[in-house]
């Protein structure tokens, strides 16, 4: 929406029609006496006075006049049409509104005021009215019937079937957008994009029908970004007749600054985007702006999964130490499996005194288990080394150890244990 002073005579276009809009009389001679429409020739010369007339204030004054001395006339909606053409060259917004309205009462079809209402409108709507609602849906009737009357528009003689087709387009632009910006006010964004688009495709430089698209396509969500994003680079980027007030340029690409920051993560690449909008009203089907989540690196894989082998060995195997000796000395996976039971876990044998360091630390100690390598004198199976220096042992003397499995000899076989203490 905007408010205050905007040039409606640039946006009505009088070459309406090949310039049928420029109200001229009917009649080149003096009417007969029982056929003439005039009441006299008097009404005959200030009607014509009025189509003569080239000042604006001129033209309204001599059309008020005429309506209070002919009120009767036959002509009132030409009257309305020549006022209304007075107020639009003097840009008074108010009564280019009324007068408009009170043509509409005498020629419902009536295309100068049909486009006339439909452009002031969204430029001065007022949301916080209590009756938008209702000036919405008035409107909106407005658009739809002014869209109708353009296709029904026959090209007057002596214009070119592109020129009349040309400016059927420009007026239809104008209805296009109205029926847009009224949608977009009820928030049926579907419509409201359609419209405007085809607004925008008959007039491409209007700034503030890019604008409203640009609204239309972020306000829903999900939020189309692409779409959005470009037409409001457009709508900052048109200069001329059709760009936005500066203030409100400011406004709105401070918008779009934000709108593309908080999508991409940056604005890298927004005036390279500004500088595409500027010379297309459209954008590439390609065009993509990425989002921070797009700009993100790849995840990292997944590390594969360690493949863990069942062991070939269960604790239930290794119960005894003649056991743990079978499994220690089989080789291969075996073997090796057994190992990974054993290695750290604490185990309590008993023992029988091969020999012994000083009851000192750090003690050693020379233990036989298996009853094959009691029975050889000298020989042993487990090496313990103690914490503590402990009492003394003699040769032969049967005792309980226990101690955390450290490492192993397979052939002859040794099993070390550390850490451990003498329990018996």
């Amino acid at each position: 929406m905007m408010k205050g002073k905007f040039l409606l005579r640039l946006a009505i276009m009088t070459v309406l029609l090949g310039g049928a809009l420029a109200i001229r009389p009917a009649w080149t001679q003096a009417p007969a006496q029982e056929a003439s429409p005039w009441k006299d020739r008097a009404e005959y010369d200030a009607f014509n006075a009025i189509t003569q007339s080239k000042d604006p204030a001129q033209i309204i004054q001599l059309s008020d006049k005429y309506t209070t001395d002919y009120p009767e006339s036959k002509f009132p909606d030409k009257i309305l049409e020549m006022k209304l053409g007075a107020y639009q060259a003097t840009n008074n917004a108010a009564k280019m509104q009324e007068t408009a309205e009170k043509l509409l009462t005498l020629t419902p079809n009536n295309l100068r005021a049909l486009i006339l209402l439909s452009y002031m409108f969204p430029r001065s709507a007022n949301p916080a009215a209590p009756d938008f609602d209702a000036q919405l849906s008035k409107t909106a009737e407005i658009a739809v019937k002014g869209v109708a009357a353009v296709d029904a528009m026959q090209a007057p003689a002596g214009v070119a079937p592109e020129q009349f087709e040309k400016q059927k387009a420009q007026s239809a632009a104008i209805f296009h957008q109205t029926i847009g910006f009224v949608a977009l006010q009820k928030k049926e964004y579907d419509k409201a994009q359609t419209e405007l688009k085809r607004s925008g495709e008959a007039n491409p430089n209007d700034a503030l029908n890019f604008y409203w698209m640009g609204l239309a396509h972020l306000s829903p969500k999900p939020s189309n970004y692409d779409q959005g994003i470009w037409s409001l680079s457009r709508a900052v980027s048109i200069t001329g007749p059709g760009a936005l007030p500066e203030a409100t340029k400011t406004s709105v690409k401070d918008y779009l600054t934000k709108v593309y920051d908080a999508r991409h993560g940056d604005t890298d690449g927004l005036d390279a985007v500004l500088a595409q909008a500027a010379s297309a009203a459209f954008p590439p089907a390609d065009f993509h702006v990425k989002s921070m989540e797009e700009m993100a690196p790849p995840p990292e894989p997944e590390p594969e999964p360690v493949k863990v082998r069942e062991l070939t060995v269960k604790p239930e195997d290794l119960e005894t130490f003649d056991d743990i000796r079978k499994h220690l000395q089989a080789g291969g996976e075996k073997e090796a499996d057994t190992w990974t039971l054993l290695k750290g876990a604490s185990l309590p044998l008993p023992g029988r005194v091969v020999s012994s360091t000083p009851a000192t630390a750090p003690r050693t100690l020379m233990l036989a288990v298996s009853a094959d390598v009691a029975v050889v004198d000298g020989k042993h199976d487990l090496e313990v080394s103690l914490t503590a220096p402990g009492r003394a042992l003699k040769k032969g003397e049967d005792i309980m150890v226990e101690g955390v499995i450290d490492s192993y000899t397979a052939k002859p076989f040794v099993l070390k244990l550390t850490g451990a203490k003498i329990t018996k």
